[in-house]
C-alpha cells in the first residue's frame, strides 16, 4: 500500500516552483514532504492573525545553552543574596562581610549581561525574520 495514496495538484508560477524546489533541496527533503510540513502550520499564522517563528534545531540548541548559562549565573546570584540574608538575620556578619558578599552577587549578575544581550539579539533577529509572505 502506498504511503500517500492521494494527490493534490496546485497551480504555481515558475518562480514559486523554483523557490519550492530550492527550499526542499536545502532542507534535504522532497517538494511533497516540504508541502506536507507547510500544511501543518497553525491556521492563525496563515490567516495573518498571529506571528509564526520557525527555529531550526541548531538555533534552538544555542538558545537553550545560553538560557541554561543565564539560569546558572542567576542561581549563583540568588544563593549569594540568600547567604547575606541568612547571616544578617543571625547577626553573624559585619559590614565588610556584607559588602564583600554584595560585591560578589553584583559581579555574578554583571557576568550575566553578555549572555542576556546575546539572547535578546538572537531572539530579536528570529522574530524579525520573514519566512514567507502569502498574498491575498
Amino acid at each position: 500500500m502506498e504511503r500517500h495514496p492521494k494527490q493534490l495538484h496546485v497551480r504555481m508560477s515558475e518562480a514559486e516552483i523554483a523557490s519550492a524546489k530550492r527550499l526542499a533541496r536545502e532542507l534535504e527533503m522532497t517538494v511533497s514532504d516540504l508541502l506536507r510540513v507547510l500544511l501543518q502550520l497553525p491556521a492563525e499564522a496563515v490567516r495573518g492573525g498571529g506571528s509564526l517563528v520557525v527555529v531550526d534545531r541548531t538555533t534552538a540548541a544555542r538558545i537553550s545553552r545560553e538560557m541554561t548559562r543565564w539560569g546558572h549565573h542567576y542561581n549563583q546570584a540568588v544563593h549569594a543574596l540568600n547567604a547575606i540574608a541568612y547571616y544578617l538575620r543571625s547577626n553573624d556578619m559585619d559590614a565588610p562581610e556584607v559588602m564583600e558578599e554584595l560585591a560578589r552577587a553584583e559581579r555574578t549578575l554583571a557576568g550575566m549581561q553578555p549572555g542576556i544581550e546575546s539572547l535578546r539579539k538572537e531572539v530579536s533577529a528570529l522574530s524579525g525574520s520573514v519566512i514567507a509572505a502569502l498574498g491575498r
